[in-house]
């Protein structure tokens, strides 16, 4: 396969003393003790792409040609050096994660090639990518022509015909998809998939993949990629307008004193769908809100404010939002209201409107029994707390905070004696 190399656009070199330092968007890379021919080897990848051969005929021995052949291989698994498969360019590989042995598959011109279901055409920073959550690799598409190749893909064709109707000479052709086989994102002579994959829907597998680190090179985790742009959120959000509604004060002492052992709430723990006879009254909707989602405390950080609950919050940034929707609470109205857990209060929003009415319909909807529950708790999140701070994961992150909520929320209401009930799905 004939590539040519060169450093991928994110990446810059610079030159002092015999070292080289090049700068990655995953941070600085080191290249120490450089002979004078690989320094022009390394300013050659910088400029025009270049092939392997051409770039190991910089080297006056074996053992500058090793270093050379060594060094690019190197770059390459790390993704600082793109592959530009054509010339002029159809296209250039970046490998984005670790474990992409650089095997090219072979495809001539006879081959049956279908474009796989995972693989997606995305307008990046004035580029189109080619990408695919099962692929180790990225690619940039540099001619018009091959958008038009890979539509023809979206079924079954062999390879001749979609060259001739995209308008790419065959060897071209041949020579793209023979590196697109190698990264999967097209299939050759296709059949039924007896992957791992097979069962996985494209949406799954693409959150899967991009919000965990392995298969990606995308900025990752706590980057405060944001705090150029703009403040971070405060760690309550501002208490909105509306009548406030006192909930009852909680002795923890006495709690503590009276609840079940913690062996005994976790083994009778069980969702309750129906509802009891008896309503719900306010005192028990605020010691559950007060044990499992208020504010303890709050304190700074060099970056941002940050709180203390009673469930676990990813860099405790929590970032989510507490809605009640009353139905049946002996003590309170119908209606809609917000839990502010600073002040541990409820900030009337809506009282049984057609809107509120549309809502409680869907929630019963979502239950097996078709009945609105005496108290529904609606889950929002603020994502601005998290995407301030974090790349790559913040949705992840919030519905990872949902489950530990949701978590604090059955074993608290089992304590109590009361009935709780996840609904696993809304509008």
């Amino acid at each position: 396969m004939a590539f040519r190399y060169s450093l991928d656009e994110a990446c810059q070199i610079s030159f002092e003393g015999g070292d080289a330092l090049l700068a990655t968007p995953r941070g600085p890379l080191p290249i120490r003790s450089l002979a004078p021919v690989h320094e022009q080897v390394l300013r050659r990848l910088a400029g025009t792409a270049m092939t392997r051969e051409a770039l190991v005929g910089i080297a006056i021995d074996d053992t500058s040609r090793a270093w050379v052949n060594m060094t690019l291989d190197r770059l390459v698994g790390l993704g600082f050096v793109t592959r530009v498969i054509g010339d002029p360019g159809l296209a250039s590989v970046v490998v984005t994660a670790a474990g992409n042995d650089l095997q090219v598959a072979a495809v001539n011109g006879r081959d049956t090639v279908v474009l796989d279901r995972f693989s997606y055409l995305r307008a990046d920073r004035g580029r189109i990518l080619l990408e695919s959550p099962r692929s180790r690799s990225k690619v940039v598409i540099l001619d018009p022509a091959i958008a038009s190749l890979l539509t023809r893909l979206a079924t079954a064709a062999v390879v001749e015909v979609a060259a001739a109707e995209s308008g790419i000479a065959l060897s071209e052709a041949c020579e793209l998809l023979s590196v697109l086989a190698s990264e999967g994102y097209v299939t050759v002579a296709p059949g039924r998939d007896r992957s791992e994959w097979r069962e996985w829907s494209f949406h799954d597998a693409m959150f899967h993949a991009r919000s965990r680190s392995g298969r990606h090179a995308y900025p990752y985790g706590a980057t405060y990629a944001r705090a150029s742009e703009r403040d971070p959120l405060p760690a309550a959000k501002p208490r909105p307008a509306g009548r406030v509604v006192e909930l009852p004060t909680v002795d923890l002492e006495r709690i503590s004193r009276e609840d079940p052992p913690f062996a005994k709430v976790l083994e009778s723990r069980q969702s309750w769908r129906m509802p009891g006879a008896r309503p719900l009254s306010i005192d028990e909707l605020g010691e559950f809100l007060y044990r499992s989602a208020r504010i303890r405390g709050r304190r700074g950080t060099e970056r941002e404010e940050v709180s203390n609950r009673p469930y676990p919050g990813g860099g405790a940034d929590y970032e989510l939002e507490i809605i009640l929707l009353a139905h049946r609470i002996d003590g309170l109205a119908e209606g809609l209201y917000a839990y502010d857990p600073l002040d541990h209060v409820l900030v009337h929003i809506s009282d049984w409107s057609p809107a509120v009415k549309e809502l409680a319909a869907d929630v019963a909807s979502k239950t097996s029994v078709d009945q609105v529950p005496d108290a529904t708790f609606l889950v929002t999140a603020r994502m601005g707390r998290l995407t301030y701070k974090y790349e790559s994961i913040p949705y992840a992150v919030a519905l990872k905070d949902v489950g530990a909520l949701f978590g604090t929320w059955y074993l608290t209401a089992t304590a109590m004696g009361l009935a709780p009930c996840a609904i696993g799905g809304g509008d």
